[in-house]
């Protein structure tokens, strides 16, 4: 059975062919693994090269090794690690022969990470800064996720946390004397350290989710009638042929989608069929799930072609379908507009290029206004919105708790604020607020 004090070992790099390999181990046997190896384990923090053979004495490596000392490592173990090349056969014979080692056994996924959480090398916003650090495909993932192990969230929740923890020990110590009144003075200084919190707090989670958006993406649908353009424009937008298009009506049948980086905004534009009446069962799914797609979307554009009759009505439909998170894009201008297009939308001319490249910068705007300084937001995760709303509940319970007659209900919706912001790095501890509570003793108590 598997257990947290076990040596593991794991290959760190890509699996496949590379010009190099690291073979992690980690763990109270992982000094022990170069003598495996008819090797020398080197001096904690250095680098020692050396050649790896197997039980035969066959040569298997010309290998780096490096030693880090616990607690002074990533996962505050013992770790060695093994620089070797990068083929094959030295991989697989290296971890076959760990395979072979009593106490040693393969790590399961993320369990190295697990093992600095475990160790407090690492909280909770680190390890899923750590993730995003790995999964980020922009520049600007990047950075809000570099944001975030710098300790973006971190260091507000950790002084909210601490001072709602000093509010609830100020109330644990009224509460031990239930004879006394309480102060107006200490009513009134927790009121306005309360109401700061939910005003901090408050700001905070009025962002627009632009951190969430940068995180997981944004996704764009094309809306619109039969032969608008929808997608000849995906393809001016992906600059490549991504969509089929054609002067047959229905040619779109299905969703196609295209994943852009847009000023650093990981984007997936979807094309869909275009919207009409009278047809049949396939068409008929097809627009479905256009209706669907631009429902789940965060912005949907609109685009109709202007030199019809109707498509004032078309765009009318279409945006009560969607609601407010579009934009309406009118196309063929080349040929004429009929009727007075609304103020907000955008004139186009996917033939001769008129307003194309005003409509390019005007996406990007609203997909990058999430990465302004002044807009940027630190929370990245849903996990966090929900913790701070729990806290920010408690918090308002307790402002409107009876202070003078319940300070204990009120101390609790104070600790359920407290426990939730823990829940954000992982500390929840109720020794945090004994530790609070005794250090107000004097030193003789």
């Amino acid at each position: 059975m598997a257990s947290e004090t076990d040596t593991i070992y794991a290959l760190a790099t890509p699996p496949g062919r590379s010009a190099i390999a690291v073979i992690r181990i980690s763990g109270d046997r992982a000094a022990d693994v170069p003598g495996e190896f008819v090797a020398k384990c080197p001096q904690p923090g250095c680098f020692s090269l050396q050649t790896l053979v197997d039980g035969t004495g066959a040569v298997i490596d010309q290998a780096l090794l490096l030693f880090m000392a616990a607690p002074y490592s990533s996962t505050g173990e013992d770790v060695v690690e093994i620089h070797c090349h990068g083929g094959v056969a030295v991989i697989q014979t290296l971890l076959s022969s760990l395979a072979n080692v009593v106490g040693l056994r393969p790590a399961t996924a993320g369990e190295f990470t697990h093992r600095m959480f475990h160790n407090g090398k690492i909280d909770l916003l680190g390890v899923e800064s750590l993730s995003d650090i790995i999964e980020a495909d922009t520049g600007q993932q990047l950075a809000q996720a570099w944001s975030q192990m710098h300790g973006a969230l971190r260091n507000p929740v950790t002084r909210w946390r601490q001072a709602i923890i000093k509010i609830a020990a100020e109330l644990e110590a009224v509460i031990d004397f239930p004879d006394e009144d309480i102060p107006a003075s200490v009513v009134a200084s927790i009121g306005e350290r309360v109401d700061a919190l939910i005003a901090e707090i408050s700001d905070c989670l009025h962002d627009n989710r632009i951190g969430e958006r940068l995180r997981d993406g944004v996704q764009i649908t094309l809306l619109g009638p039969v032969n608008a353009g929808k997608s000849t424009l995906l393809n001016r937008i992906a600059k490549r042929s991504v969509a089929i298009v054609s002067n047959e009506a229905g040619t779109t049948r299905d969703l196609v989608s295209v994943s852009l980086d847009v000023g650093g905004v990981p984007v997936t534009l979807i094309d869909t069929a275009g919207i009409r009446q009278n047809v049949g069962p396939v068409e008929k799914e097809g627009i479905s799930r256009a209706l669907s797609a631009a429902e789940e979307a965060d912005y949907t554009i609109i685009v109709v072609d202007g030199s019809r009759d109707d498509w004032q009505k078309d765009y009318a439909n279409l945006a009560t379908s969607v609601g407010e998170k579009h934009f309406l894009v009118v196309n063929k201008t080349d040929r004429g507009t009929t009727g007075t297009p609304p103020e907000n939308a955008l004139l186009i001319s996917l033939t001769d290029n008129y307003g194309v490249d005003g409509f390019l910068n005007q996406l990007a705007e609203k997909i990058v206004q999430a990465n302004s300084a002044q807009s940027s937001s630190i929370i990245t995760r849903a996990r966090h919105r929900w913790a701070l709303e729990a806290t920010l509940h408690g918090l308002e319970a307790g402002l409107r708790g009876n202070l003078e007659k319940a300070p204990e209900i009120v101390a609790e919706e104070f600790r359920s604020a407290a426990t939730a912001l823990g829940r954000i790095t992982g500390e929840i501890d109720t020794e945090d607020l004994l530790d609070a509570i005794f250090s107000s003793f004097c030193i003789g108590k």
